[in-house]
C-alpha cells in the first residue's frame, strides 16, 4: 500500500465558477512509536462551513479533535497495533478503506470490521486494533465537534493528548503482543450480508461505560435514476450531542442539509450512471471506496478518481459519471453545513 492518498479539493474563483484547490497526494507521516500513520486531508474552523473564505483546511493544526469545527482524516494501522484507550468530544463517520479493524470499548465489547465497514462513534471510550500480522489497515474518519456526554451527573470529558502519546510510546517499547486490549476470541465479526452497508453505532450505559447500541445492515436505497444510498446517519445540531440510547438517521429536505447538520452515508452510481450538475450549501468528505467516478466542474476537463481518493467538495457546482459500463461505484460522503456562497460583492471589488 502507497505511503500517500490521493487528495482532490474544489473552490470557487472570483466569478463564483468551480474551480480545483487542489489536486495532490498527501504523504502520512508516522504517529509516535511508529506502528501507525495517518494525514489530516481537510478541516474546516467551525460548523457551517465557509467555503468561500476559509482557505486554511490544510495548515488548521486539528489535534485529536477540532473545537467548534470538522475534520478529515485518513490514518493507516499497521500489522498487530493496539491504539491506546481514549476518547474525543466528536462524533466520528468512520469507513475501513482496506484490511481489518478491531473497534474495542471500555464497556468490554469488541467488533470486527471489514473493508466497506462503517462506525459511528459517539464520543465513547474506544480503542482500534489490527488483528492481521500481516497486511496494513487503513480507515477514513470525519470528527466534528461533540457535547461531553453526562452520565449520572457525569461528564465524560476528552483523554488528554499527551496520554495518548505517552500510551502509544508505550506500547511501541512494550510491543504489540503484551499491550492488546482484547483476545481475537473476544471479537465479534459480523457476517456477511446483503448488498447493504455494515453499520455499528456506539454509545454508553447507565454506569457511562461504552457499548454497542446497534449493528446492523443499512441497505441501499435507490433515491434517482443510477443512484443508490444507504443514509447511515445523521446530526441536526453543532456541537453534536452524543447523548442517549438513540439518534437513528433523520431525513434532510432533498437537496439540502437540515440547519447546523452533518449527514453520513454510502453512495453507489450504477454503471454508466450520469448524475446531472448540482449545487449545495454544504462542504463534503468524500473518499472512493470501490470502482471509478468522474467529477465535472464548470468548463474544465473531467477528473477521475479511483479507490481510496479522497475528495472534498467545498460548495460547488458539479456533476458525476461513472465512467465504467460494468462496475459500480461506491462513495463514502459526509456532508455538513455550510453557509451561503455570496460571489457578487468579491467579483465587483474585483473588477475595481
Amino acid at each position: 500500500m502507497a505511503d500517500t492518498i490521493r487528495r482532490v479539493v474544489t473552490t470557487h474563483d472570483k466569478s463564483g465558477e468551480a474551480t480545483l484547490l487542489a489536486d495532490d497526494r498527501l504523504t502520512l507521516p508516522a504517529f509516535p512509536g511508529g506502528k501507525a500513520k495517518g494525514a489530516v486531508v481537510w478541516t474546516t474552523g467551525e460548523v457551517p462551513a465557509d467555503n468561500f473564505n476559509d482557505l486554511l483546511g490544510d495548515r488548521r493544526p486539528a489535534g485529536m479533535s477540532l473545537k467548534g469545527g470538522s475534520v478529515l482524516r485518513v490514518t493507516e494501522f499497521g500489522p498487530g497495533f493496539v491504539s491506546p484507550m481514549h476518547r474525543t468530544l466528536s462524533i466520528d463517520y468512520a469507513v475501513v478503506l482496506s484490511g481489518e479493524l478491531e473497534i474495542i470499548l471500555d464497556g468490554g465489547e469488541t467488533v470486527r470490521l471489514r473493508p466497506g465497514d462503517a462506525v459511528v462513534q459517539r464520543g465513547a471510550n474506544h480503542a482500534w486494533r489490527n488483528p492481521r500480522r500481516d497486511c496494513p489497515c487503513r480507515i477514513m474518519v470525519v470528527m466534528i465537534e461533540a457535547h461531553p456526554v453526562a452520565v449520572a451527573g457525569n461528564r465524560l470529558g476528552a483523554t488528554p493528548t499527551w496520554r495518548m502519546v505517552a500510551s502509544a510510546l508505550a506500547t511501541a517499547l512494550v510491543g504489540t503482543s503484551k499491550m492488546s486490549t482484547a483476545s481475537p476470541a473476544a471479537s465479534e465479526i459480523l457476517a456477511p450480508g446483503s448488498e447493504g452497508i455494515r453499520r455499528i453505532v456506539t454509545g454508553h450505559n447507565s454506569a457511562g461505560k461504552a457499548v454497542i447500541l446497534s449493528k446492523q445492515i443499512v441497505d441501499l436505497r435507490r433515491t434517482s435514476v443510477g443512484l443508490s444510498e444507504a443514509a447511515l446517519w445523521s446530526t441536526a445540531q453543532a456541537p453534536a450531542d452524543n447523548g442517549g440510547r438513540s439518534g437513528e438517521p433523520a431525513s434532510p429536505k432533498k437537496g439540502r442539509s437540515q440547519s447546523r447538520s452533518s449527514t453520513f452515508c454510502i453512495v453507489e452510481l450504477e454503471p454508466g450512471c450520469d448524475m446531472p450538475a448540482r449545487q449545495t450549501f454544504t462542504i463534503d468528505y468524500g473518499v472512493v471506496l470501490s470502482g471509478r467516478v468522474e467529477l465535472h466542474l464548470d468548463g474544465r476537463a473531467a477528473i477521475t478518481l479511483s479507490d481510496g481518493d479522497a475528495l472534498v467538495v467545498r460548495g460547488t457546482r458539479q456533476a458525476w459519471r461513472n465512467p465504467d459500463p460494468h462496475t459500480p461505484c461506491r462513495i463514502a460522503v459526509c456532508t455538513i453545513e455550510a453557509l451561503p456562497i455570496a460571489v457578487v460583492a468579491e467579483a465587483a471589488a474585483g473588477a475595481e
